[in-house]
């Protein structure tokens, strides 16, 4: 599995065991624990990013390497951020928490 698609395979806990009627499973607790796992997780990116970038600055010679996991880091938070809404409890954001 490609780095970039490794948040895609997250399955919140429970939604197995509270699946509902063939229309899709029912959300639960589980899905309020994946979507602050995501929110942290796209945080933690974005702290990345931002310190990747400041080592851009200060080391011209590394600055595209830096510059290029900085990038990958910002790709990772959006796909957490995504997951997050995916799986934020009904009438929450995933902010809030």
């Amino acid at each position: 599995m490609d780095s970039e698609d490794r948040a895609l395979g997250v399955k919140a806990r429970g939604t197995r065991r509270e699946a509902g009627p063939p229309g899709g499973p029912r959300r639960g607790e589980g899905d309020e624990y994946a979507c602050r796992a995501m929110v942290s997780s796209a945080c933690a990116h974005e702290r990345a990013a931002a310190l990747l970038e400041e080592m851009a600055a200060a080391h011209p010679e590394e600055a595209d390497l830096h510059l290029q996991s900085a990038a990958r880091h910002r790709r990772w938070a959006r796909n957490d951020r995504e997951l997050a809404q995916l799986y934020a409890p009904r009438g929450g954001d995933p902010g809030d928490s």
